[in-house]
């Protein structure tokens, strides 16, 4: 018992220390020529202290505002002196400010049970500065004017498709519960409702990646797998092999979301790379000639039988179970951009909690298979069932191989974009170029026009779902026709064209729709 009440008062220690990491203020700062302006949103019952809100340039000059807002007075829970807080959120103009000068913004603030780490926002040199207007124009792919309405990732179906344009075009917006305010805002989230909470819908979410695209039709492959290495008839062992096999998953895909985190590099893109793909399929040639026979992996290690000890399978296990981790990869679910934005904010003041998120998530994922492999320890003894079991599944895996082969193949020889995304009347925009997309961009604003951009690649499942189920419907083509439909194909996120507008976009992940007006 005493144990136990150890390992809460850990965690409930660690939960405390975390939550201090966030930062529940919201920010905005714009710069033009020798004027910066600063707006800040003070959550109800959280406070700023006014002498630790400071602008200043890189040889620590500090600027003043042309106006103070209101202040309030405490009694400083860390001093017990009185100080001046800004308690309701404001908006700050400092004029004067050299348009060369790189800043740093800094602040500190509390709530009525725990203080945040002190936080800075850099502020880039002003259009005008070290930059010529003709070097700005020419990083400038869309209209300055343009205001997003809305934005979605990964799979919508119909109905969520067209509950997301009616909140864009200033609907009612639904009532949200917990988990969908998670997604949409993970920071604030935290900030109101607590770290403990968020990461219980983070091992939700990753437990929910098992039935993406990417991963549901590996699962009965995957269940063979680990069933196979446990039909002695040990319970024990079958959840060890599923354990090694969620290792694997928690592993690589808690190191993709590090990746992420640390590069700012968009997730999801893995099968844009043809050597990716081309392995893949090797891997699945592999294992469906094992199944049928031409060389043997033995899929029941450390089975003891007549005091022999066989070899083999927990390494499999591992293996795929990074496989399973490195496809999900190529899946981008709302949950995980969420906790790409929470790990990111996070890792900004304290790196090793926010890169622990993405492993958290990974773990979520491989949460069920311990159980899977316990639960298939009692098969039925191996016989000539078994020899049609892996026949079928050596067809089902060689199709994977093919899959697989041909994305491989459609990367080192890539279709035409017009090809690549031939399924509906609309203007197709090559990332790798970018030729016509301010034209249009610039067009639909003169006209008034609003603007949907749906960020696409030919080798993105979610994204083919989108157009087999959701824009095929005749209700969805209806409620879209006012709409200057663009399908903005970025085959290359890597390419510094399509990344740029990516960026500019804050698309982290494929399909992502974004409503410009």
């Amino acid at each position: 018992m005493r144990t136990w009440v150890k390992v809460l008062l850990l965690f409930g220690c660690i939960f405390n220390g975390w939550a201090q990491f966030g930062d529940p203020f919201g920010v905005e700062i714009s710069r033009s020529g020798e004027q910066v302006v600063v707006e800040v949103v003070v959550p109800e019952a959280h406070y700023l202290y006014a002498d630790a809100f400071v602008l200043s340039d890189e040889v620590g000059k500090g600027y003043v505002p042309e106006e103070l807002p209101p202040m309030e007075e405490i009694i400083d829970p860390n001093s017990g002196k009185p100080k001046g807080v800004y308690a309701a959120s404001f908006r700050m103009l400092f004029s004067g400010v050299p348009d060369e000068a790189a800043l740093t913004l800094s602040y500190w603030g509390c709530n009525d049970s725990v203080c945040f780490i002190p936080q800075t926002r850099e502020v880039g040199v002003a259009i005008g500065g070290q930059e010529t207007e003709q070097e700005a124009a020419a990083m400038q792919v869309t209209p300055a004017t343009e205001v997003v309405r809305g934005k979605a990732v990964g799979f919508l179906n119909k109905a969520a498709f067209l509950r997301f344009l009616d909140e864009s075009e200033g609907g009612e917006k639904q009532a949200r519960s917990a988990f969908a305010r998670f997604v949409e805002d993970p920071v604030r989230f935290v900030s109101e409702s607590g770290l403990l909470l968020a990461v219980l819908f983070i091992l939700v979410g990753g437990l929910a990646l098992n039935l993406t695209p990417c991963i549901l039709p590996m699962i009965p492959i995957n269940l063979a797998i680990i069933g196979a290495g446990a039909q002695a008839g040990s319970k024990g062992r079958g959840f060890a092999l599923g354990a090694t096999y969620g290792v694997g998953i928690a592993l690589v895909y808690g190191l993709l979301g590090v990746a992420v985190v640390l590069t700012g590099s968009q997730f999801g893109t893995l099968q844009s790379n043809p050597w990716f793909n081309a392995a893949i399929a090797l891997i699945f040639v592999v294992l469906a000639l094992a199944m049928f026979g031409v060389f043997t992996i033995d899929f029941s290690s450390l089975q003891k039988g007549g005091g022999v000890a066989k070899q083999g399978s927990f390494g499999v296990a591992l293996s795929m179970g990074a496989v399973a981790a490195l496809l999900a990869g190529a899946c981008v679910a709302p949950v995980v951009i969420a906790v790409l934005l929470l790990a990111t904010n996070v890792y900004a003041t304290q790196p090793v909690a926010g890169l622990t998120l993405p492993f958290l998530l990974g773990l979520g994922m491989a949460l069920p298979w311990p159980f899977a492999g316990a639960g298939l320890s009692f098969l039925p003894k191996p016989g000539r069932w078994m020899e049609g079991v892996k026949l079928f599944f050596g067809v089902m895996i060689l199709g994977f191989a093919v899959y697989y082969g041909s994305l491989s193949y459609k990367g080192f020889a890539p279709a035409s974009i017009a090809d690549k995304a031939a399924a509906m009347d609309y203007l197709t925009v090559d990332g790798s170029t970018n030729e016509g997309l301010a034209e249009a961009l610039e067009q639909a604003r003169a006209n008034g026009q609003p603007v949907f951009l749906d960020f696409w690649a030919s080798w993105c499942k979610n994204c083919k779902a989108m157009d087999t189920r959701t824009f095929s419907d005749a209700d969805v083509q209806r409620r879209l026709e006012p709409y200057l439909f663009i399908k903005y194909v970025a085959e290359d996120p890597t390419d510094p064209d399509t990344k740029r507008v990516m960026e500019q976009y804050g698309v982290q992940g494929l399909p992502t729709f974004v409503i410009v007006q």
